[in-house]
């Protein structure tokens, strides 16, 4: 094929039951863009945004897994992307700092108090976890070796984000997060609430007309 696809999915992983996952993106023509938000989510998210200062929780996750009940959890344990998932709640379960586990009622409020927030691959390499993250005020720690991130050239993500490879030690990688500085944390902070409107669709255009300002998910698209 020859068009050019807008899509949020840089790689998909063959299932380890034998049915192949099509992998609809091309990088070298392709473009990677953020998922869709509604706003209604963002302003609830944003309502439990709290300052660094506040947040007494290192690292939050709450998803599924391999361990989810049912069809999901089969679907999680037919993806090899996955795996990273089961290691991080096995390890980080009963850590007295930390909040990660299956889904909660009280999702948002967690990640509002948290330092962190895990970003695993799950069936696939992106999952919409990371862009909540811009919202809720939390760093998100990325652990998903085929993900591309959008708007690369709009967003500094080494400045808000951390990368490290799934393959990490459980114990190397909580004592990384445990060595942050508040001062670091809450750079990061305000670079995450300065690139957030990258990410949110209900701006629009941002602002009119070619003020290179202009700041939305429509704008990075264009660029």
């Amino acid at each position: 094929r020859d068009a050019i696809y807008l899509t949020v999915e840089s790689f998909q992983a063959e299932s380890l039951h034998g049915n192949a996952m099509l992998a609809w993106s091309s990088r070298w023509k392709d473009v990677i863009i953020p998922a869709f938000i509604p706003k209604w989510r963002i302003d609830a998210m944003l309502a439990f945004n709290r300052p660094v200062i506040q947040r007494n929780i290192l690292v939050a996750f709450h998803g599924h897994s391999r361990r989810s009940p049912d069809k999901v959890g089969l679907a999680y344990q037919s993806s090899p992307l996955s795996e990273v998932r089961t290691r991080l709640i096995d390890y980080f379960w009963n850590k007295t700092d930390c909040s990660v586990g299956p889904q909660v009622d009280d999702y948002f409020r967690r990640l509002g108090k948290s330092k962190f927030c895990f970003v695993p691959a799950g069936l696939t390499a992106w999952t919409v976890h990371l862009y909540e993250a811009f919202f809720v005020g939390c760093v998100p720690v990325i652990l998903s070796d085929e993900v591309i991130v959008p708007f690369q050239r709009e967003i500094d993500w080494p400045s808000l984000s951390i990368q490290v490879p799934t393959n990490i030690s459980m114990d190397v990688l909580h004592s990384r997060l445990l060595s942050f500085s508040t001062g670091r944390l809450k750079r990061m902070y305000r670079a995450l609430r300065n690139a957030s409107c990258w990410l949110d669709f209900s701006l629009g255009w941002g602002l009119e007309g070619d003020d290179p300002q202009g700041c939305s998910p429509y704008r990075g698209m264009m660029e």
